[in-house]
This record gives structure tokens, C-alpha cells and sequence, in this order.
């Protein structure tokens, strides 16, 4: 069994490059209503989503989803600790359950296609 990065699948999944990652699993993971509000709070307040990041390039290091179980429950720690209006109250940023969904599709789908494949 091959060690696989979240990145990795993610990338592959959506045909992205790696260096892509980041920015594709951030739109990929924020609220739905969020999207459009993204880009205006970026250029607003560059720093705003700098958790969200921080969280989107840990997770794009797990290993498992043991390994992302830990950055989904962090993530949701820091939104806890930092209980902002925009943040908290109307979510205007990237959804941990989103996250936690891709994390176990893309995992599952990796074992799926291992234990599918034949002896070598």
C-alpha cells in the first residue's frame, strides 16, 4: 500500500497541479454562500482566511484520514477560540464537514481501487 498525501488525491481527483492545491481546496471547502464573498474579503482583508490556509496545507499533509480527523478537529478548535461574527455566525469561511466528506471519498476511494486490483 502506497503512502498517498491528501494533496496528492485531491489533485488528482480534481486535475489540479499541486501548486494549485491550496487555492482549488479552499473553493472547493468554503460555505457555498461564502464563494462569492471570498474574493471580496481577500482583497479587503488579505489576512482573514490565513486559519482557513493554514488549515487547507495541513490537511493537504495527511497521510490517512486518522491524520485528517486531527486537522478537521484543530480547525474546528481555532473557530471556537476565535468566534468571530463573519466567521462563526455566518460562516464565511471553510467547512470543516465539507473537508471531513472530501477527506473520506477521497481515502475510501484509494482503498476501493487497492483492494480491487489484482494480486501482484
Amino acid at each position: 500500500m502506497a503512502l498517498l498525501y491528501f494533496k496528492s488525491l485531491f489533485c488528482e481527483k480534481f486535475g489540479c497541479s499541486l501548486a494549485a492545491y491550496e487555492e482549488r481546496a479552499f473553493r472547493k471547502c468554503l460555505y457555498r454562500h461564502a464563494r462569492f464573498l471570498a474574493p471580496v474579503i481577500r482583497k479587503i482583508s488579505p489576512d482573514y482566511f490565513l486559519e482557513d490556509f493554514k488549515f487547507i496545507r495541513y490537511l493537504g499533509e495527511s497521510l490517512g484520514v486518522r491524520d485528517a480527523m486531527v486537522d478537521i478537529r484543530n480547525y474546528s478548535d481555532v473557530n471556537r477560540r476565535n468566534a468571530e461574527f463573519l466567521r462563526t455566525g455566518l460562516k464565511i469561511r471553510v467547512s470543516g464537514q465539507k473537508a471531513n466528506h472530501l477527506v473520506h471519498r477521497l481515502f475510501q476511494e484509494v482503498q476501493k481501487a487497492e483492494a480491487d486490483a489484482p494480486p501482484q
